[in-house]
């Protein structure tokens, strides 16, 4: 069993407080799974699972009206959409650029000497000016290191759709490159 958070100690009403709890004892762990599937880490995944429960204490009245199946829909939407954010704020300050960081990518990126010659600025400045999606695929699937299946899971579509996003996203950076190598 997950231990309780404190916040939910902070709860004034008794009942609020109670229904609180139950849906933590229940749905804790699904919680916790979903958010270690985006976020990669203990610490983020519990931080995450920390601002769900504040985000679902706000809305207490709403979901005690829910049906079970419902509710556990929208607890896990609110879980992703947490983590996904999370994920993004963290990637945006922790994106590491340096040249042993790009060893690490699948050679599956765009021509391994265009990239070369593009130089890790010119790589950097690429993937941040590609649409938000693409960048995130690659960001996910190179720096990450999460399977396409996870990605897609995360993203809670099917797994050929992140193969096309990932597809589009490397042909997109690869003509990018050409255009600033040849520009």
């Amino acid at each position: 069993m997950l231990p309780l958070p404190l916040l939910l100690l902070a709860i004034d009403n008794d009942s609020d407080r109670t229904f609180m709890e139950n849906i933590y004892a229940q749905y804790g762990k699904l919680m916790y799974h979903q958010a270690r599937l985006i976020c990669r880490s203990d610490a983020d995944a519990q931080d995450t699972v920390s601002d769900a429960l504040l985000a679902l204490i706000k809305k207490i009245s709403l979901l005690r009206e829910m049906p079970c199946n419902k509710l556990k829909s929208y607890i896990v939407i609110t879980v992703k959409h947490l983590a996904i954010d999370r994920y993004r704020r963290l990637k945006k300050e922790d994106v590491s650029w340096d040249e042993e960081g790009i060893d690490s990518v699948d050679d599956t990126l765009p021509d391994a000497r265009l990239m070369e010659n593009a130089g890790m600025e010119g790589i950097k400045e690429a993937i941040l000016s590609l649409p938000e999606r693409e960048k995130d695929v690659l960001m996910m699937r190179y720096f990450r290191s999460l399977s396409e299946e996870e990605i897609a899971t995360s993203w809670q579509v099917r797994p050929v759709t992140v193969r096309v996003t990932l597809s589009r996203a490397r042909q997109h950076l690869k003509t990018l490159l050409q255009e600033r190598r040849d520009g």
